[in-house]
């Protein structure tokens, strides 16, 4: 009978036991299959986000190398300012939405719901956290909207210059002449200096000489150098410019040449009026004044030591 009874009982364990076994082999594989088709979500969803992106992508590419928006310069560096924007919003816009999507594909769309009444809720906290990236984006927005510059512009940002690359929502790109990527939030934007634009610019030279330097030859030999070096030059405007005796202090006098310039060729002006002044100055004798030791060089300078030094004796 003992037998019998424990032969019942150990039949029931079994049989509970096979149940307990098939229940959890089944909640397993339920879950195994549930984390494969939200990871087959996901893969679909980050799948298509790549393909709008580049879809983006390569429509931008194509209107920024059309011919047909680039027959006017100013026209294309704006089309490519515009497309360079579309690029940075449709990026956040497009991982914005598979970012929800994918919460949702893995069982968390209600929390991301409360999330967003949450956000509604406090939209004045969150708004306070949050107020440097807004400023960011609404002066990028502004920035565009007055086109102060355009992608391909040499501009000079608080400081910074180089020439513009890109355009975003919330940054702006320049790339300066060592090649370095600088990136600058626009919120952060408070002076902008465009030397593409405003159709002339100046090339300025000073040329500071000792006194004991004379003055008339010194003009001569700057003024045949500044023209010589304009005579040819199809990037000058108009005629130079010698304004004479501009400044001088204790190391010298200073004379400056100045030449209206096409936009950009500043800078390689200033460097031939440079090279162009030095030769000049050296065919006559002269050499500009030097900071070092320049004082002892001028007249009554050694005396006026020399006094100094025995009143200290």
């Amino acid at each position: 009978m003992e037998r019998l009874l424990l032969s019942a009982q150990a039949g029931d364990f079994r049989t509970r036991l096979g149940e307990h076994i098939t229940g959890f082999t089944s909640g397993a594989g339920n879950l195994v299959a549930d984390v494969v088709w939200a990871a087959l979500q996901i893969a679909v969803i980050y799948a298509l986000a790549r393909a709008a992106l580049w879809a983006v992508s390569r429509a931008t590419t194509r209107v920024m190398h059309s011919e047909r928006y680039h027959r006017d310069p100013a026209r294309g560096k704006r089309t490519d300012t515009v497309m360079t924007l579309i690029r940075s919003m449709s990026r956040y816009v497009i991982y914005g939405a598979a970012l929800l999507a994918a919460l949702s594909a893995v069982g968390v769309g209600g929390v991301v719901g409360n999330l967003l009444v949450t956000a509604g809720i406090g939209s004045v906290a969150i708004g306070f956290g949050a107020q440097s990236l807004v400023k960011d984006v609404v002066t990028g927005m502004f920035l565009m909207f007055e086109n102060q510059f355009s992608v391909g512009d040499y501009v000079k940002i608080d400081g910074q210059e180089g020439t513009v690359t890109a355009t975003a929502m919330r940054v702006t790109y320049l790339s300066s002449s060592k090649g370095e990527q600088i990136i600058i939030p626009n919120g952060n934007i408070s002076q902008v200096i465009n030397y593409t634009r405003g159709g002339a610019c100046t090339a300025q030279v000073k040329v500071r000489l000792p006194f004991d330097a004379d003055p008339d030859t010194a003009l001569e030999a700057v003024c045949q150098a500044v023209e010589r070096r304009c005579a040819d030059d199809e990037s000058t405007l108009e005629p130079p410019l010698v304004w004479g005796i501009s400044d001088f202090d204790q190391y010298g006098y200073t004379i400056t040449a100045s030449v209206k310039t096409k936009p950009m060729a500043q800078w390689a002006c200033e460097r031939g009026l440079r090279r162009e002044i030095l030769a000049e100055l050296r065919v006559r004798g002269l050499a500009p004044a030097s900071v070092e030791g320049l004082s002892r060089e001028r007249p009554g300078a050694a005396a006026a030591e020399e006094a100094v030094q025995e009143e200290t004796v």
